[in-house]
């Protein structure tokens, strides 16, 4: 699974790592018909749905003459041997293909009977245990939960917590926590120096029993940073901590 902000921090790599090679070998001879390496970022979204900003930006500006962004551009079929991607915006040739399909719960949960949301991709679940509304003797959270939180390796963490609580809660005869809330923290390189970061928070909300955005804390870095790159590390060793131990 690819966080919100993967596909594109991907793109931005590669276009740092072109952008640089590029330059590099610009004063050296080129052979006849030599074309530099480019980026085509076909979404199927309509837009940047992660740090729009900061992502718009690189696309726009920084890798201007390396990379090409291109929404509403849903993929039909996959070419592998030919190295062709089919779209809704056309067809398009390419030496590397990543494709990154339709994000859906994993094959375990699948398999277990427990995906019932409307789209037919996620497992529903209560969002104060997170026990799955199918079998509520199985609890289901990250990538493969329904409750419209991000799926994120940091969110996955925190629902992980929400989750634990409740079922030592329940081992003594306790109700879970009645106003849990999550959130998720993450920081995306921009380029080999630089990052820029998102965070977003959620708290359960009684009434529609669902986990709303707390838009307050949602938000974006105002720009990428080299302190952001030196943060990213840190911030990636405390989530791997306190994840594996």
């Amino acid at each position: 699974y690819r966080c919100p902000p993967g596909p594109y921090e991907r793109a931005c790599v590669v276009a740092d790592y072109l952008k640089r090679r590029t330059a590099v070998g610009s004063t050296k001879k080129r052979r006849k018909g030599f074309k530099p390496a480019r980026v085509l970022v076909l979404d199927a979204n309509a837009s940047i749905v992660a740090e729009p900003a900061n992502f718009g930006r690189a696309f726009s500006e920084r890798y201007a003459q390396v990379l090409e962004y291109r929404p509403n551009a849903e993929v039909y079929s996959i070419d592998s041997a030919a190295g062709q991607v089919v779209t809704s915006q056309g067809t398009f040739q390419g030496r590397v293909v990543n494709l990154i399909p339709a994000q859906k719960a994993g094959k375990i949960v699948f398999d277990a009977g427990l995906v019932n949301d409307p789209t037919g991709r996620w497992a529903l679940v209560d969002p104060l245990s997170y026990a799955s509304t199918a079998q509520s003797d199985i609890h289901v959270l990250g990538d493969s939960q329904g409750t419209g939180q991000p799926k994120s390796g940091h969110m996955a963490s925190s629902e992980a917590k929400v989750c634990a609580d409740a079922i030592i809660r329940a081992f003594n005869g306790l109700d879970p926590d009645p106003a849990p809330t999550t959130n998720s923290a993450c920081y995306s390189p921009i380029s080999s120096t630089l990052a820029s970061w998102l965070t977003a928070s959620y708290r359960y909300d009684s009434a529609s029993r669902t986990m709303k955005r707390v838009e307050e804390a949602f938000g974006e870095a105002t720009s990428p940073s080299a302190e952001n790159f030196h943060e990213m590390f840190h911030w990636a060793d405390n989530i791997f901590a306190d994840s594996f131990g």
